[in-house]
């Protein structure tokens, strides 16, 4: 099996300044609008998701490949951005005014110890692979933000992919 670090060597992206993240829905944000990751997918909020994580997890700046995380440890590629932290307290603008992603802003900001926000700019360079890359995340799921290099993030071939959406703990 390929690794995730090889795939990206192999197209011109150096994986050392890449981190990779697995979103799940925490169990605090389950709503009756979002009940399940799948839910804030079909809501088109994946991509203002998982810009707010509790604590500055990411750093100022950082290129994030961002999986949606499926069952039995997979994830598929939803998003190549740089992300830049803002100021604390400091909510982007099309969080806010997100409607539909409303409930996740509330229930984040209610469990966050410390809600950081992160603005994004789209990366083109992998976007062929968006919905289709698939890995396998390694043990423990908990950590579900890596260095994109880690040894253990194996591509899994598109047709083996776990694909379902799962639950879990969110950013």
């Amino acid at each position: 099996m390929t690794t995730l670090g090889e795939l990206l060597r192999a197209r011109g992206t150096v994986p050392d300044e890449t981190i990779a993240i697995r979103t799940t829905l925490h169990p605090d944000d389950v709503s009756s609008d979002f009940r399940s990751i799948e839910d804030v997918r079909r809501a088109a909020a994946l991509s203002t998701y998982d810009r707010m994580q509790d604590g500055p997890r990411f750093g100022n700046e950082a290129r994030v490949l961002s999986f949606i995380a499926t069952d039995n440890g997979g994830a598929t590629l939803t998003a190549f951005r740089h992300f830049t932290r803002r100021e604390r307290g400091n909510v982007p603008g099309d969080i806010v005014y997100d409607y539909d992603a409303a409930p996740l802003l509330h229930a984040f900001i209610a469990r966050a110890a410390q809600p950081v926000f992160y603005d994004a700019r789209d990366l083109d360079a992998l976007d062929d692979l968006i919905g289709r890359l698939a890995v396998r995340w390694p043990e423990p799921l908990s950590d579900d933000i890596l260095p994109a290099d880690h040894a253990h993030l194996m591509i899994v071939p598109h047709s083996a992919k776990a694909g379902r959406p799962c639950a879990g703990r969110g950013p």
